[in-house]
């Protein structure tokens, strides 16, 4: 290995060859250092993970592992992935070998998770993300064994019975918030058309075809590190159009108006997620409904054969 002074800028660089995982040689430049340790420290770290040797470490490996994906997940996704992993996985086998953690290690690292107390839910995202490592480093780099594969999952899986709101308890709800409001506008979207939050949110005035009644969603709103992030929907068959009933017509048109020379393509709900939870929590605690999420604003019904989400403006059509 060898670093090399670029005189002009004052600083350190590498360059080097090195084999990918498929065995190809390949070459990489890399500047900027400010001293040659941290330049050769670069070289070695970097052609042991394009290489992907299972003797490479779970912290190393874990750069491998979101290199790959950083094309098929979104950034929200990669971040709650990668807090999990360094919350709950790295402290405990950060530094040991791919190739040498076994099951019996892992059982001991489930005893000691689940002796933090963590709901079932979160037990068993831990473990889907440890599980997911294994699982990519076995199909991907030939890793022998996922000795996830051998023992018990974390996490009791139960089926929860679904909360949701009747007509009267929505309503109910509503008469704790003022007609025509941006909140009362959005739970009224939430509830008769089925949309998540995050794609109500998005929703824009290009978005709505008043003439035809129809509310069509092709993406979803989001915040991180501060930001805000408008991506395409949480799957392929999210992108959809939905039927809007005449009244909810009238009330976004309304509200719309009301909005001075909003552009097209502005959303016209600009608030965060947590603003709309604290609303939900203080209209409930005001109205007396049982508590429910945002999420489940939007479950009243599920088709029985294909388990997707109809709205109560469908059901009220096919009845009529």
């Amino acid at each position: 290995m060898a670093a090399y002074k670029d005189e002009e800028r004052g600083t350190w660089y590498v360059s080097f060859y090195y084999e990918d995982w498929t065995g190809a040689k390949k070459r990489k430049v890399k500047r900027g250092f400010r001293t040659k340790k941290e330049a050769l420290n670069f070289e070695a770290e970097y052609k042991r993970t394009a290489k992907a040797d299972m003797d490479m470490t779970m912290g190393e490996f874990v750069e491998v592992y979101f290199r790959d994906k950083s094309q098929s997940l979104k950034d929200r996704s990669i971040k709650n992935k990668r807090d999990t992993m360094k919350a709950q996985l790295l402290p405990y086998f950060k530094d040991r070998p791919m190739n040498s953690i076994t099951p019996a290690e892992i059982i001991q690292w489930q005893n000691t998770i689940i002796e933090k107390g963590y709901s079932d839910d979160y037990l068993k995202t831990i473990q889907n993300q440890m599980t997911a490592l294994f699982n990519h480093a076995k199909n991907i780099y030939n890793l022998a064994d996922n000795p996830c594969d051998k023992v018990k999952r974390m996490g009791k899986t139960s089926k929860k019975k679904m909360k949701f709101w009747t007509i009267k308890e929505y309503r109910q709800f509503m008469t704790g918030i003022e007609p025509g409001s941006k909140y009362y506008v959005l739970f009224e979207l939430l509830f008769w058309t089925g949309a998540r939050e995050g794609e109500a949110l998005s929703i824009t005035p290009a978005d709505i075809d008043f003439e035809r009644n129809l509310l069509h969603i092709n993406k979803t709103y989001y915040r991180m590190h501060g930001e805000d992030v408008i991506t395409s929907p949480k799957t392929e068959e999210s992108n959809r159009t939905i039927s809007i009933p005449e009244f909810l017509k009238k009330e976004i048109q309304d509200y719309i108006s009301r909005l001075y020379e909003l552009p097209e393509d502005e959303r016209i709900f600009p608030m965060v997620h947590e603003a709309v939870q604290h609303k939900l929590k203080q209209v409930v605690q005001k109205t007396g409904v049982k508590k429910i999420r945002v999420h489940d604003i939007r479950h009243p019904y599920v088709k029985p054969t294909t388990k997707k989400f109809i709205t109560f403006f469908e059901v009220f059509r096919a009845a009529s």
